[in-house]
């Protein structure tokens, strides 16, 4: 596979981490905005997002425990948070919110704990 370089050994740099979060959060904003203008609320909003999450981590990033750390921390984020906003907000609204929270954590989590060395 031609391009693609799998730097699992290497901590993940604050920066490329801020850099895929702010993607992220764009597709984020882009879906919300066509099932809003379609008016669908069924959908998953998060599904882009975790399909890009999930190709950035395989091809640049495989750190299997801090991924999986990242990926408990986001969903309990988004879990918590849906179950908060879903009163007060439109559920697209709300699941977009709780998704860019948890996005947020998982990337940060991620991040911290792919720097975690693991001990000879």
């Amino acid at each position: 596979m031609e391009g693609v370089v799998v730097s699992g050994d290497r901590p993940v740099l604050w920066a490329e981490a801020a850099r895929v979060a702010a993607g992220c959060l764009v597709v984020l904003a882009l879906t919300w905005a066509a099932l809003e203008l379609l008016d669908e609320r069924q959908l998953p909003v998060a599904a882009p997002v975790v399909m890009v999450l999930g190709r950035w981590f395989y091809n640049r990033h495989r750190h299997w425990g801090a991924g999986l750390v990242a990926a408990v921390s986001g969903s309990v984020v988004v879990g918590t948070l849906v179950d908060q906003l879903r009163p007060h907000l439109d559920r697209l609204l709300a699941d977009t919110t709780a998704t860019a929270a948890g996005l947020v954590v998982a990337m940060a989590v991620f991040t911290v704990c792919s720097r975690v060395r693991r001990e000879a």
